[in-house]
């Protein structure tokens, strides 16, 4: 009898070890496939955004980046009225009263890898039709990545620096990029992506 219950016992725990493998088996294959799902290039997702910071939020489970723009990035520092300001938490907070309670549908142009995730730079709009890179741009939050951008948001941009909102406050101007290392006037990509908002692509 005791040779039979350790019998029992031993069919038992392989009956359980198979159990937790054919398991973590049909884990690994549904990650996989949900990593074979992550938006590419021309792609659109659509949903409510989580804002991570000044130029990124989350749209279900995926990160994206505003295209053309760029935002101060945390630890970044200038001087305001001859005092110490770090805007960092500021544009983020600009970019929440962007997307906030709305609908946000980004278009992905290139899906960047950092971190061990993909990050998807995109252009978005809300569902009022409005682009949140404008958004940030006319509230001074965030600038145009010229090498990028090929001034698409200049003259907005312009604007919120004549009236030295949000980032233009910066009693030296937003130290934010503009150019990449390859120097002034060189395109940081070729062909540089034409936006087009809300509609067919």
């Amino acid at each position: 009898m005791r040779h039979m219950r350790h019998k029992r016992r031993k069919a038992g725990t392989t009956t359980a070890f198979l159990a937790a493998f054919t398991a973590a088996g049909l884990l690994s294959v549904a990650g996989g496939s949900a990593a074979a799902e992550s938006p590419r290039k021309g792609n659109e997702v659509a949903g409510p955004a989580i804002v991570v910071d000044g130029i990124s939020f989350d749209i279900k489970s995926d990160r994206f980046r505003l295209w053309g723009i760029d935002t101060p990035e945390r630890g970044a520092s200038c001087y305001r009225n001859g005092l110490r300001w770090k805007p960092a938490e500021d544009a983020a907070a600009a970019l929440r009263r962007c997307v906030g309670g709305k609908t946000v549908t980004c278009r992905v142009w290139k899906v960047e890898r950092k971190w061990f995730r993909n990050i998807h730079v995109s252009e978005c709009w809300t569902d009022d039709g409005l682009d949140v890179g404008e958004c940030l741009i006319r509230g001074g939050w965030a600038t145009d990545y010229t090498c990028y951008s090929a001034g698409h948001y200049q003259d907005l941009e312009t604007e919120a620096k004549n009236k030295g909102i949000g980032l233009w406050s910066c009693d030296n101007g937003p130290g934010t990029r503009r150019w990449g290392r390859n120097g002034h006037d060189t395109p940081c990509e070729t062909p540089r992506y034409k936006p087009t908002g809300p509609g067919p692509k």
